[in-house]
């Protein structure tokens, strides 16, 4: 049986369609592109939503700019509409499925909002506000990612990110699952933070992706988990997908606890957002530690037809009863 979700392998499939951030600053992370928007405006402190993962929190630490948690409803929705004047504020588009909030949000908050798309590859920014994307959560690549935003265009990198591992992307097509995911976390802990461009590597593979193609499948697998298993979905929020949205995965929030390993077993990698939420000592989030703890996120991206969502959806359903 093969295996499905987990990190991707190296990409290979190709097109013709040409860079689709071409107008963007092009770094090796996110968390650099988050540093260097955080460099140029240079906020006294940031307001971030407590359900994120600790990698985005990095930027801040290295500046020595102080954060402030901010809750969130259960919709995903910022749990507050009174913004400081004097915070830049982090908008999270969860699972590209926030946008139209997010977005509404930037526009009140205009050069002070920064949008956190690196779930939502595929956007390409925000008039009036900064945004930043992920290039290797949605593409078989080492590094890189995209951020956009007033000014940003002065931003230079110190250098390109030529060092980066990327054996586990060759490990994992090769077939070896175990060593692949040994080399993965070792990448994945070497993620690099500094303003440097994306690896050539990252570079020429981008160069011939079929992004047309990758959109098109991510939106046509969503929607068929969504047709499947949307009446067992408690996450309430809505899953209408707009014309550009192409979601990293599909969030599946269970009646009950935690499945993850009940899908491990049956060969469907299952990754957690993010554990390390319930480890804050932050008093109150209970909606957002109980997230971190339950929901499923399913892979949905272009390695994948209509039966391996079959499969995922048959197994959602038997681990759920």
């Amino acid at each position: 049986m093969t295996a499905i979700g987990g990190f991707l392998e190296l990409e290979t499939q190709r097109g013709s369609e040409g860079a689709w951030h071409a107008h963007a600053l092009a770094l090796t992370s996110g968390r650099a592109c988050l540093r260097a928007i955080l460099e140029m405006t240079r906020p006294p402190r940031v307001l971030v939503p407590l359900y994120i993962c600790d990698a985005a929190l990095e930027p801040m630490r290295r500046l020595n700019i102080p954060v402030e948690f901010y809750g969130l409803t259960q919709s995903l929705d910022p749990d507050r509409s009174d913004w400081p004047p004097d915070a830049a504020v982090l908008l999270v588009n969860y699972f590209d499925l926030k946008n139209r909030r997010a977005s509404s949000t930037a526009d009140l908050l205009g050069h002070r909002a920064i949008v956190d798309d690196t779930q939502a590859f595929f956007r390409r920014g925000r008039a009036g506000s900064f945004s930043f994307n992920s290039t290797r959560k949605f593409l078989g690549v080492p590094d890189g990612a995209y951020a956009y935003g007033p000014g940003i265009d002065r931003i230079r990198a110190s250098g390109r990110n030529d060092a980066v591992p990327r054996e586990h992307l060759s490990t994992r097509r090769a077939g070896d699952m175990g060593l692949a995911y040994r080399q993965y976390q070792m990448a994945e802990a070497q993620v690099s933070c500094e303003l440097l461009s994306p690896s050539s590597c990252t570079q020429d593979v981008l160069a011939g992706v079929a992004y047309g193609e990758a959109h098109t499948t991510r939106r046509r697998n969503f929607i068929q988990l969504h047709d499947a298993l949307g009446a067992l979905n408690t996450l309430p929020i809505d899953f209408s997908l707009d014309a550009d949205a192409a979601p990293l995965c599909y969030p599946f929030l269970p009646n009950r606890a935690s499945m993850h390993r009940a899908l491990w077993q049956r060969e469907i990698f299952v990754p957690r957002f993010w554990p390390e939420v319930t480890d804050r000592m932050d008093a109150g989030f209970a909606w957002e530690r109980d997230l971190a703890t339950r929901l499923l996120p399913l892979p949905i991206d272009h390695r994948y037809g209509c039966d391996d969502m079959q499969r995922v959806g048959d197994a959602v359903r038997e681990v759920c009863r």
